[in-house]
Formats: C-alpha cells, sequence, structure tokens
C-alpha cells in the first residue's frame, strides 16, 4: 500500500481524519497525516520537513497566513508540493497565491470521491515533475552560463602565456641586449599578473559552484629589472 506523508495546516482535525479515512481497499493509497495549527506550522514543518510529501493547507486559513507561510516553505528550496483546500469548484490558484508558491488548490468537495486519492496523488506527481523540470533547465542554464565563462577565461589565460613563451625564448638569448631583456622582463610581470587575475575568476567560479574557498596566492613573482617598473 502507497502512503502519502502529508503535512495538513488547518484550524481542526477534520480534513485529517477525513484524509486518513480513504482507505478503499487494501491496494489503495494511504495518507499519514501530521496536523499542524497555523501558528505552529513554521516549527512543525521544520521538524518534518524531509518526512513530508506535500503540504495541504486548510480553506479556513487567512490568506496572508497562506502566503507568509508557503514563503516559508519555499524559502528552503524544497520541490515539496503545497496545496490549499477551498470551496470553490475549479478553483484557480490566485496570483498572490502562485507568487508565494502554492501549486494549486483543492476542492473539498473531492475529497469523498471514490477516485480521489488516484487524482489527488497524480496531481501531486505532475506537481512534483513540474518542479524537478523547471529546476532541471535552472541548472542546465547555469552549467552552460559557466561554461562559457570557463572558455572565456581559458581564451584569455592563452593569450598572457603565449607571451610568457616568447618572452622566455628571448630571454634564454645571452647575447640579448640589456635593453630588450629589460623589456621581455616586463612583459613577463605584466602577462603573470594577467594569469593570476583570470586564476582568481576561476577560482570565484569554484566559490559560486560550492567548493572550498581557497586563500590566493601568487602564482609567480619576479622582480623586474632596475628601471622597469611593472604594472599595479
Amino acid at each position: 500500500m502507497k502512503a502519502i506523508r502529508v503535512l495538513l495546516i488547518d484550524t481542526t482535525t477534520t480534513h485529517k481524519q477525513l484524509l486518513e479515512q480513504r482507505l478503499l481497499n487494501p491496494d489503495s493509497i494511504r495518507f499519514n497525516v501530521r496536523f499542524a495549527a497555523p501558528k505552529h506550522a513554521g516549527d512543525v514543518f521544520k521538524d518534518s520537513a524531509n518526512q513530508l510529501d506535500l503540504i495541504l493547507i486548510g480553506e479556513k486559513i487567512s490568506p496572508s497566513t497562506i502566503v507568509q507561510t508557503t514563503k516559508m516553505v519555499r524559502s528552503r528550496n524544497l520541490t515539496i508540493p503545497i496545496f490549499a483546500l477551498t470551496k470553490q469548484s475549479e478553483a484557480r490558484v490566485p496570483r498572490n497565491y502562485q507568487r508565494a508558491g502554492v501549486d494549486d488548490m483543492i476542492n473539498i468537495a473531492d475529497i469523498d470521491s471514490p477516485l480521489f486519492s488516484w487524482t489527488f496523488v497524480s496531481t501531486v506527481e505532475h506537481v512534483v515533475l513540474k518542479k524537478k523540470a523547471r529546476e532541471y533547465d535552472v541548472l542546465h542554464r547555469q552549467l552552460r552560463s559557466v561554461n562559457d565563462s570557463l572558455a572565456y577565461i581559458m581564451h584569455e589565460i592563452n593569450n598572457p602565456l603565449s607571451v610568457i613563451r616568447l618572452a622566455l625564448y628571448h630571454l634564454d638569448n645571452p647575447e640579448l641586449p640589456g635593453h630588450k631583456r629589460d623589456t621581455f622582463l616586463k612583459l613577463l610581470v605584466d602577462n603573470l599578473e594577467r594569469v593570476e587575475s583570470q586564476m582568481n575568476e576561476l577560482r570565484l567560479i569554484r566559490r559560486d559552484l560550492g567548493g572550498e574557498p581557497t586563500t590566493r596566492t601568487k602564482i609567480l613573482t619576479i622582480k623586474p629589472a632596475a628601471g622597469v617598473q611593472a604594472k599595479r
């Protein structure tokens, strides 16, 4: 028997009893309902957030409380569906409820329907799938953004590395005049700083992806020859 874990936020336990009695046959869907009065809803939710499949809010709860409670739940970044009970048939979710994060309105009269358990579970699963699809889209966009940023940084790192290779090639020449040696040393310093700047960008990306913070360190320090000032 499939069990649906529900947090019912309501003024009375009437709907809790009604849901728990929805046992049509041994193979039916069972509702495990945890009840919470509006003023205690936040504490109850925090204690059992990871043990719930959905949240159901009674029709007698004030709109402001519904919005406040829903925002509190959504602040935890959970995909748990949130439904509000209503006495109106085919009621649409009010705009302020939608903005807060309420997924759908459930007509109280439907609870007495023989098919309520199955239709309700189908609705819950549909909501969960939509939420997961939206989360996937958000994650996909974030990954594309990270990929674009990495491609740009790799390009920006490659340019100064090419200059550094060129400078090292010329500095390896023992017959290189002093003024040219100073020029190539300055190129080394300037372009190492460009590489260091891009490495810091990589650290920021790693931090945004949840990596451990790293200490900012110099890649390499080269003291320019006398008379040569590195850019700062």
